[in-house]
């Protein structure tokens, strides 16, 4: 048990002092030498707990995340019976994540830069990276387009969530600032499901009586 305990603590230090740098020299620009001299340890120690560089780069990532939810990422869900419920309850999980971490969007800026982002993208949780499956199963109960390709609207939808951190607008001060993140989330949330929806009212046939004086 002593021993698991020290494995996790020394992998903690490894994955803290991996922030630290990554945050200041991004993925290529750091090395395993940099973060072993940082945290006063031997190399090897790192390759221990991670095989490669990539592999500390989403533990980085992983970590932030799973500090954020407050519990272990494989116990993280989403609600199934509508898509609807499930767009809301993920798009503002990713919304207040990257609201909360701002370094969170200073790594994936450093990632965009990087020749290496396809290996690096993404969390060791393969849930979080796509919900291609989740978008699957809503146009099999016909709640989104079929037509649509489920892997365009996931990549639509989680790059929406976040766009408001990446590139911060100046529709946002100080003094409204949480008001308007508001507005802009509500907003999204039913932008999002209008598009997707297949019963969206975009694609209603107008009632004729309306317009009957």
């Amino acid at each position: 048990m002593k021993k698991q305990k020290n494995e996790h603590a020394t992998a903690q230090k490894i994955i803290q002092t991996a922030k630290e740098v990554f945050l200041t020299k991004g993925f290529e620009g750091s090395s395993i030498s940099d973060i072993a001299n940082k945290a006063k340890i031997s190399k090897s120690l790192i390759y221990h707990h991670f095989s490669h560089k990539r592999d500390l780069w989403k533990a980085v990532k992983t970590s932030i995340f799973q500090a954020f939810v407050g519990q272990a990422l494989s116990q993280v869900s989403f609600p199934m019976d509508s898509f609807k419920s499930f767009l809301k309850s993920f798009v503002t999980l990713r919304f207040r994540f990257y609201e909360d971490n701002p370094e969170i969007a200073r790594l994936i800026t450093w990632q965009r830069l990087e020749n290496t982002q396809e290996d690096i993208i993404g969390i060791e949780n393969k849930k979080f990276t796509s919900i291609e499956p989740q978008i699957r199963e809503f146009q099999k109960r016909e709640e989104i387009r079929p037509e649509l390709d489920p892997k365009m609207v996931s990549y639509f939808i989680m790059s929406a969530a976040s766009m408001l951190f990446m590139d911060k607008p100046d529709f946002l001060d100080i003094h409204t600032e949480n008001e308007k993140k508001q507005q802009f989330l509500d907003m999204l949330i039913e932008s999002l499901y209008l598009a997707f929806a297949k019963t969206s009212p975009s694609q209603q046939v107008p009632d004729p009586t309306i317009y009957v004086g």
